[in-house]
């Protein structure tokens, strides 16, 4: 039965007047067929990162294999997408000859690419004709909305595939000659909020609409939220669906707008109306951030009583209050060892166990504080605070010389936190080739990139196959044409974007988005759900991208500079986003201000240059990168400090205060942000060391092999 399908499907490409397959879970089952006697058919090993030659040649060769299998027949259908992106026309259409019946899965994105293909080398007959044989074999595939674009089927487009970024392109292009329509300015509200001038159309559509659905405003109030336009979100979200997420959000966006008695009363209304949502005790906990202390006090006593999964957060809560605004330190006292007995497991003991072990190490009582940490790891070892305390105990056990305990915490914070900056730390304190603060510059361990994908949690199995293929834009108009839209997406449709925008170098908002799966109140089934999510290769591998990495790899290599170092700072910097204007009016990928572009470009003999093209923008970023070490020696926990805030002030910094404990000295950093800034961008070049270096992987995870090894014991 399954083959049957795609036998049918051939034949209708072929000519012959076979019934059409236009449902998706037709294709989904053609796909699987198609598949089954794959030994690997979910990895395709197209080295996806690798520069363009590198990719060729291999391609090449599985495309010249006389055997038919899965590998060659994907080899041919990428080698045709990277020659129709360098406008090797002719090429792309030889490789596409015929592939349609051998493909039937994805016999839509074959067509499409020869229409495209031929369209390049003027052939527009034969292009009408392709896009017409898409229309009609294929009408419910996003291959066909490109088809309608191609053909000026402006209406039917948007009416059809409203979500498709070529309907994007449609509206704006048709909003530009009627600004005040109403229904493309509802689809750009619905369907495309993050376009960055969305908020000027969202005002015209609600001054020009009193007619909107309720999920269309809803649409509009989280467009206008994530714009930050906090009292135009919150009109919105009055109008909006009813639900906790919207009724939280109306609350948090009169919070955020400072509108603090309107916000009391709508967090109360969350909870009155939705008192099972997760959003409740979320709600409760808003409310002791913006209440009297008394009520506050109240709030988080409502907590314990109804909330256990936020309990512990609440009494930690309850206790600064009880301490700090109420002067009642027998009260808080009471507070803490409630929460340290009831809800020893959960963060909010962990942060208060590792403020008392601060103290006593302050007070110079190291055993004390390095038993409070081991308390700290008993009871919450996936704590983001563990990470901290497990690195500074083992600090604290190697001063006293207990040189197997230290060694002990410091390998607990690589093994349970591997992508927190402390075990970046700990390694280098532990003599692992990871780089010091004064020898990371010159730190190179050999790097592989991920020659392969997994598929991913959510979408079609048309998606999967084109995303493991590498055909990242066609992956992401296929999601977007799936996903329709749609407002409160589950964990795995969270990750799935994500990772899809990345890989469309919409890097901003793609890693917001998973770093998005932190923080989102959800049940306690669905968090477990996450912790699976975020052991998926794409995870870590869309957070940690590698873009741009030829580029990087060269001006590192002519600065003398550990291009892991560079690229962890331009993903702290821009997120990789080249066009990017900070708000002091920075430029581009590393960010760097005109003033300061024009005096690296005298000190180069530089004339032309253009900041907004990653080449000269990295080329200048490495030089004043270099140029920072030089002045401090080529220590680059300095060096980087003087890249945020400037090398005047560092100096100052290292004049003032002592450097002999670094740790001790990024502590004290009196800027916020520049404390911020060098912990981050020495963790990303920690996790760009460790995720990608084979002997730095290796040695992560020999230790967390030791560890299972104990479990099962």
């Amino acid at each position: 039965m399954r083959w049957s399908i795609v036998l049918m499907l051939s034949a209708t490409l072929a000519g012959a007047s076979a019934p059409l397959i236009t449902s998706s879970s037709e294709f989904d089952l053609a796909l699987n067929a198609s598949l089954a006697n794959s030994r690997d058919s979910n990895s395709f090993d197209s080295l996806i990162y690798f520069p363009i030659d590198q990719r060729l040649a291999k391609l090449e060769s599985q495309a010249k294999q006389t055997t038919s299998s899965i590998d060659r027949i994907r080899a041919r259908l990428v080698l045709a997408d990277i020659y129709l992106n360098s406008r090797k026309s002719r090429e792309a259409i030889a490789a596409l000859d015929k592939l349609e019946t051998e493909y039937p899965v994805l016999a839509d994105y074959i067509l499409l690419k020869r229409a495209q293909a031929q369209t390049q080398i003027r052939d527009l007959q034969a292009a009408k004709s392709t896009w017409e044989n898409i229309l009609k074999a294929f009408p419910d595939s996003p291959a066909a909305a490109e088809a309608m674009f191609a053909l000026g089927q402006n209406q039917q487009l948007l009416d059809k595939f409203p979500a498709h970024p070529r309907s994007q392109e449609v509206a704006l292009r048709l909003l530009a000659q009627a600004p005040n329509r109403v229904d493309l300015m509802a689809i750009m509200a619905t369907y495309f909020g993050d376009y960055k001038e969305i908020t000027p159309i969202l005002d015209r559509l609600v001054a020009n609409s009193a007619s909107l659905k309720a999920d269309q405003w809803w649409a509009i109030a989280d467009a206008y939220y994530d714009k930050y336009e906090f009292g135009k979100a919150a009109n919105a979200y009055t109008r909006a669906t009813s639900n906790p997420l919207t009724a939280y959000k109306y609350a948090r966006s009169l919070q955020r707008g400072k509108q603090t008695e309107a916000a009391i009363a709508a967090y109360n209304r969350v909870i009155q109306q939705f008192p099972q949502s997760p959003q409740a005790p979320r709600a409760l906990i808003r409310l002791t951030q913006i209440d009297s202390p008394e009520m506050a006090i109240a709030a988080t006593d409502r907590i314990v009583a109804s909330y256990p999964d936020t309990a512990g957060e609440a009494l930690g809560i309850k206790s600064m209050i009880l301490q700090d605004k109420l002067d009642s330190p027998k009260a808080a006292s009471v507070a803490r060892n409630l929460l340290l007995e009831r809800y020893g497991n959960s963060a909010a003991a962990a942060d208060l166990r590792w403020r008392i072990a601060k103290g006593q190490g302050r007070g110079g009582q190291l055993a004390n504080a390095i038993a409070t940490v081991d308390s700290l790891i008993a009871n919450s070892p996936d704590s983001d605070t563990a990470a901290e305390a497990s690195f500074w105990a083992g600090k604290w056990a190697n001063q006293i010389g207990d040189k197997a305990k230290s060694k002990k915490l410091f390998e607990f914070a690589i093994r349970q936190h591997p992508d927190s900056y402390y075990a970046w730390r700990a390694a280098s304190l532990l003599g692992w080739n990871v780089g010091t603060f004064t020898t990371a510059r010159y730190t190179t361990p050999a790097i592989a990139l991920p020659t392969a994908r997994a598929t991913l949690p959510a979408g079609s199995a048309k998606l999967q196959e084109l995303y493991i293929l590498g055909l990242d834009r066609d992956a992401r108009s296929q999601w977007q044409a799936e996903v329709r839209g749609k407002r409160n997406l589950e964990p795995n449709e969270i990750f799935t974007d994500g990772v899809l925008r990345v890989a469309v170098q919409d890097n901003l908002v793609g890693i917001k988005t998973l770093e998005s799966l932190d923080l989102i109140d959800i049940p306690a089934s669905q968090k477990v759900e996450i912790v699976k999510l975020k052991q998926h290769p794409a995870y870590m591998q869309s957070l940690y991208p590698f873009h741009y990495w030829e580029l990087v790899s060269n001006w590192s290599r002519d600065r003398q500079l550990s291009p892991a170092l560079v690229i962890g700072l331009m993903r702290q910097e821009s997120r990789f986003e080249a066009q990017i204007r900070s708000r002091s009016g920075a430029i581009g990928l590393m960010q760097i201000m005109p003033d300061t572009g024009s005096w690296i470009a005298s000190k180069r003999g530089v004339s032309n240059y253009n900041l907004d093209k990653p080449d000269d923008n990295i080329s200048f970023g490495t030089w004043y990168l270099d140029y920072t070490h030089s002045r401090y020696g080529n220590n680059s926990m300095l060096a980087v400090a003087s890249y945020n805030a400037g090398p005047n002030r560092v100096a100052q910094w290292v004049e003032e205060r002592s450097v002999a404990d670094p740790d001790e000295f990024v502590n004290s950093i009196p800027y916020d942000e520049t404390r911020d800034y060098v912990s981050k961008v020495l963790g990303n070049y920690w996790n760009y060391l460790r995720l990608y270096s084979p002997s730095v992987q290796q040695q992560v995870m020999a230790l967390q092999k030791i560890d299972n090894l104990k479990a099962s014991k």
